[in-house]
């Protein structure tokens, strides 16, 4: 692998990919983050998947953020993050809950009745 890729999640939180893996098996990315956020809070999902949706140019739904860690105290996060070639591929393979939660904010919007 190359050098790691950096990006920039928001104005205080930065990261790098340290290993990226093409799973041509399921059409999938594979993405190994370590987010630095030194005197923030760790980073939402929802703009961890924007960043990763932009840079990877694939729409947010085939975004999956699998896990965030963050150990206490510390302002470095390593996260795991998936991105599918299509969205039925996606339904297929990712539990239903993280595909929810990732696609949470969409849905809230809405009027609710009750």
């Amino acid at each position: 692998m190359s050098q790691a890729q950096q990006i920039k999640v928001s104005e205080k939180v930065q990261g790098i990919i340290e290993k990226s893996v093409d799973n041509k098996v399921i059409n999938r990315k594979e993405l190994h983050l370590k987010l630095f956020h030194i005197g923030v809070s760790t980073p939402s999902r929802k703009d961890l998947q924007k960043t990763i949706a932009s840079l990877l140019r694939y729409p947010e739904e085939q975004v999956v953020i699998k896990e965030i860690r963050t150990s206490y105290g510390s302002g470095i996060s390593d996260a795991l993050v998936v991105a599918y070639s299509e969205k039925e591929i996606a339904e297929k393979f990712e539990p239903k809950y993280l595909l929810k939660r990732g696609n949470k904010a969409k849905k809230e919007g809405g009027e609710q009745n009750g």
